[in-house]
């Protein structure tokens, strides 16, 4: 694919002293880049030294995983190096660059750009908080998801979810116009430029014609709110948990909220940050002012187990509101409940899926990807990739939250359909910070409809800390049907259950019990209870079950069985 670049240049950091160096960088440069006719090529990034020796070399930390070594060549007096980048994906990345001395490093940059692909429209939204009608550099990107729908030569193509910014590929003949319409927006808020609110482009034959087009929004009088919380919890521990409650505004409008944490009893003390309200039992009570679209809130919290090490495989559970609700546009979303599995070890980098295991065709599936600064320095900018199952829906993609200012792009890659999820600037404090160097993005994404039974559904995701290597998230599954039963391969752990339907109790009796767990799901696929068996049969406690069905899932070395039961 043709490309070019649209950079922002900021320099960073100086690795090493130059008055400590007998070598050292003079200049480095994404030089501007004139296209003629059609040619859309990379440009040079220039580098040069302050002199030029035969054991001089530089090594590019490109940001998204590609590393390149080359040459300080002669200058006549000086060394220089001009180094070509090439990159699959539109959006903002860190470079490091270390100049070498044979093995010896003897001085470095660390720069950010913002790279672009021929015929992409590039939209970023703002808030005209001058009432000008116009960008104005001092306004400030958007935090809220706001929906676009994308016509060319006004037939309708696709609707695209934008929170600060879009990279969206534009595709057909010369002189093809594509428009860019907001169709939903928040309460509160409305279009003050372009007018009407549609951006127009067209595609050309020269690329320097592709240019970042601003759309602007300002809040009226209306005093209408949208409430909402969002549990991100990315580590529960079998001595403690901790996480992060974003809660945003849709409006412009500021509301005053509480937010209520009530944690498992199986754990017995916490805290958080900002300072709670109040902690009492296992409550922790957050009041928080001005919450609006353009000031969300992130809350941290910690609980701990002091009496004893909880149970790997055990399940805790988490309930968190949001209040007022009374007025709120969506009260559906100030309530939010969290089931979880107690883990030995925990990667704060991480991924979920709601609902879990198996599910209907066409459902629509919730992930949350988290990821976490562990590093010692801050991270400038981060970029999360998800490379979607080919058995969902991306038009049905919608963007629910972002722990920052946030640009999407939804590109086909090898015939497979890959989101972009990139936070310029984030500037994420290092891991000494507890509650600030986390970050998050939550979006919805529907199965296809008309997945036959047994279909699975994975998703993972790579996470590009700056130039760092990658860090994968753990994979996530969901199966297409929900089924009355499962045959194990092996006959000897065949189950019974009894009483069915239960009142309080569920008895499990199965022919082997080595390394098997039980876990029960409703009907959503979520995880309600795990345990695992240490005899051939064991009893466990579903009291605290509402009526209903449920499904119990045996998982040991000879197979998977699936039982269903009804508790009364």
């Amino acid at each position: 694919m043709k490309k070019y670049f649209y950079f922002l240049l900021i320099f960073l950091c100086i690795g090493v002293s130059k008055a400590e160096a007998q070598y050292h960088f003079t200049t480095h440069t994404w030089p501007p880049h004139t296209d003629s006719g059609s040619s859309c090529n990379s440009p040079t990034y220039y580098l040069t030294t302050n002199a030029y020796s035969s054991t001089l070399s530089v090594k590019n930390y490109f940001g998204d995983g590609n590393i390149q070594t080359n040459s300080v060549l002669n200058g006549g007096g000086y060394g220089y190096a001009n180094i070509y980048s090439r990159y699959t994906f539109p959006g903002t990345y860190t470079v490091k660059t270390v100049l070498y001395d044979g093995t010896s490093a003897v001085d470095s940059i660390k720069e950010s750009y913002e790279y672009l692909f021929c015929n992409t429209i590039i939209v970023k939204v703002v808030y005209d908080s001058l009432g000008s009608g116009s960008y104005n550099s001092g306004d400030r990107y958007c935090k809220i998801p706001i929906k676009f729908e994308v016509s060319r030569n006004g037939h309708l193509l696709d609707t695209a979810t934008v929170f600060s910014g879009l990279y969206y590929p534009i595709v057909g003949a010369l002189g093809d116009i594509y428009s860019l319409r907001i169709i939903s927006s928040n309460p509160g808020l409305y279009t003050t430029f372009p007018v009407g609110g549609i951006i127009l482009d067209t595609i050309k034959a020269n690329s320097d014609g592709y240019v970042t087009k601003y759309i602007g929004v300002n809040c009226t009088s209306s005093t209408a709110f949208d409430l909402a919380v969002h549990p991100v919890i990315p580590v529960t521990g079998i001595n403690d948990q901790w996480g992060n409650l974003y809660v945003t505004n849709s409006s412009c409008d500021p509301v005053d909220a509480t937010v209520v944490l009530t944690y498992s009893p199986k754990y017995n003390s916490g805290r958080g940050a900002p300072a709670p309200t109040s902690v009492s039992g296992n409550t922790i009570t957050w009041n928080v002012s001005g919450v609006s679209n353009s000031n969300p809130i992130s809350l941290w919290y910690a609980i701990y187990d002091g009496a004893h090490d909880l149970a790997a495989g055990d399940t805790v559970q988490e309930h968190v509101t949001i209040t007022p609700t009374a007025g709120d546009a969506d009260p559906t979303n100030n309530v939010a409940i969290v089931i979880d599995t107690v883990r030995a070890g925990c990667d704060p980098n991480e991924m979920w899926v709601s609902p879990t295991g198996y599910i209907a065709e066409g459902t629509q599936l919730k992930y949350t990807i988290n990821f976490e600064n562990t590093g010692n320095d801050t991270a400038f900018n981060i970029s999360v990739y998800d490379t979607l199952s080919d058995n969902v829906d991306v038009k049905s993609l919608n963007l629910l939250m972002a722990s920052g200012v946030m640009n999407i792009a939804v590109l086909n890659y090898a015939g497979h359909n890959i989101i972009k999820f990139d936070f310029p600037n984030i500037n994420l404090l290092d891991s000494s910070h507890h509650g600030q160097c986390d970050g998050a993005v939550i979006f919805t994404v529907n199965a296809k409809s008309g997945l036959p039974n047994g279909t699975t559904i994975f998703n993972h995701a790579g996470i590009f800390f700056d130039y760092n290597p990658v860090v994968m998230t753990n994979v996530v599954e969901n199966i297409i049907g929900i089924p009355t039963a499962v045959n194990t391969r092996n006959k000897a752990t065949a189950t019974t259950i009894y009483p069915n339907p239960a009142n309080s109790e569920l008895t499990i009796k199965t022919g082997n019990s080595s390394n098997v767990t039980a876990i029960i799901t409703n009907a959503l696929g979520q995880i309600l209870m795990t345990q695992a068996l240490s005899a051939t049969e064991t009893t466990l406690k579903v009291n605290s079950l509402a009526p209903g069905l449920y499904y119990l899932t045996l998982k040991g070395d000879s197979g998977v069985e699936v039982k269903k039961f009804e508790k009364l």
